[in-house]
């Protein structure tokens, strides 16, 4: 059985370590985001030409900004591709220390961002991450299957089950040994099924999916279900698609349904325990090390350019204090409560 609690899933599905040891640097910090057009023609210059005005925007932001550290920063840039990824973030820090993230995702609005701040612009990079969960896909036919493990958007492993073909196709026509070779064949099946149910309770339990999305023969998944369903049949799902790219839609579809189940459920939480929803009361309690999840929603499409600088700086300071406190962070939908984009579980 996989944890079923699914606020725990979602503040546990992803890693702060590396963005806590880099905002123990001192500020500012230059934050660069660029979307990567690898689907259109000339993606490589388009690439080269967003970071060129990225890097004139950093000199007009910031005169301090020397142009050794933008030198360094443009090493770092010219390593990337514009195909690695569907978009960067590249943050600098004052002493020159540079953090790249490679997103799963494009970048909200798709447009390049550049701007110089006192905290690092980590709200894209957390977002990403807690859209990014764990979860495996079964690719299954009668004689095995082919299961492939995701985690942070990335496959964690692959393996190829090849079950006994003997046997595995049902006979037509009658007679007396009709009944005795269609048992052999239903035989076989499920032997192969249990070979790959082992295979996927195997990888299972070492990368705790919220999914395990099953495609493939019907009879075949039958038989996975009846193998895996006593322990993981909260996350089993069937995927109906035919192509790989039916397959890969549906699966990113499962994942945004169980990643919005997720945020209901902390904040039904945060209403049961009576959060803190004042953003100064949310900076409070973040000083004092109370705070064991924050909540943050990002600008919205109504607020003007000073609004959206506002939320966006406070949000900066707030996921600064709660990694430096070891909170959790955790990027929600705006809601009435959170008129000012941050709330907070506390501790005590």
């Amino acid at each position: 059985m996989t944890n079923t609690d699914p606020a725990a899933r979602l503040t546990s599905t992803f890693t702060t370590d590396d963005l806590r040891s880099f905002v123990d640097g001192d500020g500012p910090f230059a934050t660069v985001m660029l979307p990567a057009p690898s689907g259109q023609f000339g993606g490589d210059h388009r690439f080269e030409v967003m970071w060129k005005h990225a890097r004139r925007r950093l000199e007009q932001l910031d005169a301090d900004w020397s142009s050794d550290r933008l030198d360094e920063l443009e090493a770092v840039v010219a390593e990337l591709h514009h195909s690695d990824a569907p978009a960067f973030v590249i943050i600098q820090r004052a002493d020159g220390v540079v953090f790249v993230e490679h997103l799963n995702g494009e970048l909200k609005g798709g447009d390049a961002v550049t701007e110089v701040a006192d905290h690092p612009r980590l709200l894209e990079i957390i977002d990403d991450r807690q859209r990014t969960l764990p979860h495996i896909v079964v690719d299954t036919d009668r004689a095995g299957a082919t299961v492939t493990g995701f985690d942070a958007g990335r496959p964690t492993g692959s393996e190829q089950v090849e079950g006994d073909t003997e046997h595995i196709h049902r006979v037509r026509g009658g007679g007396w040994s009709h009944r005795r070779y269609q048992q052999r064949a239903e035989n076989t099946w499920e032997r192969n099924a249990g070979d790959v149910a082992d295979v996927v309770a195997e990888m299972a339990r070492q990368l705790d999916p919220v999914l395990i999305a099953v495609t493939g023969e019907v009879r075949a998944k039958q038989f996975l279900h009846e193998a895996l369903d006593h322990e993981f049949g909260d996350v089993l799902v069937d995927i109906e698609a035919g192509d790989l790219d039916g397959v890969s839609s549906e699966v990113v579809d499962q994942l945004a349904d169980r990643r919005a189940r997720f945020q209901v459920a902390i904040l039904e939480r945060f209403r049961d325990q009576g959060g803190i929803t004042d953003p100064g009361e949310v900076e409070a309690a973040l000083r004092e090390g109370r705070v064991e999840t924050l909540l943050v929603s990002g600008p919205t499409s109504t607020m003007d350019d000073g609004e959206v600088r506002a939320r966006l700086d406070a949000i900066g300071a707030a996921i600064t204090a709660a990694l430096t406190t070891s909170a959790a962070v955790v990027v929600v939908p705006q809601t009435a409560e959170m008129s000012g984009g941050l709330a907070a579980l506390a501790r005590w």
